[in-house]
Formats: C-alpha cells, structure tokens, sequence
C-alpha cells in the first residue's frame, strides 16, 4: 500500500523541473530568438497554455483524498481460488 501523497510528491518535483525548463526555453526564445512580434507572441501562448493546464491540473488535485492509499500489486489469491 502507497500513500497517494507521495505521488504528490513525485508530481511537484516534476513540476519543479519543468518550471526550471520552461524558465531556460523562455529565457532562451526572448534572448537568442528572432526579434519581432512572433517571438513574443509564442512566447506568450506557451506561457499561457502552460499555465492553464497547471491550473487545470492543481484545481484536480483539490479534490483529491491525499488519505487514501494506493495497492500497485492487487492480492490475485481471491482470482486463484475454485
């Protein structure tokens, strides 16, 4: 039995990563990126789609039982029996 917090966890260093990346990507398309109206508008759009998506995704994980535990390997002994 896994605690579902710890899929928390797991979520949030995962978060973690992909907002230092997108950090870099940002950074990195406003700095070396063809300057013009195009750059910021894509800009823009990823930053915008990514933060309603992790939005989306935080308002989920409101209502989530962080109680609850989790059994990757269910017990097959009841499957086995006649």
């Amino acid at each position: 039995m896994i605690p579902l917090v710890y899929f928390l966890i797991a979520w949030l260093v995962f978060i973690a990563i992909f907002g230092l990346m997108s950090f870099i990507t940002v950074l990195m398309n406003l700095r070396y990126g063809l300057s013009g109206p195009v750059t910021y508008l894509t800009t823009a759009v990823f930053i915008g789609v990514s933060c309603v998506v992790l939005l989306g995704v935080g308002g989920f994980l409101l209502t989530v039982d962080w109680s609850e535990t989790m059994d990757l390997i269910p017990d097959t002994s009841n499957v086995l029996e006649l």
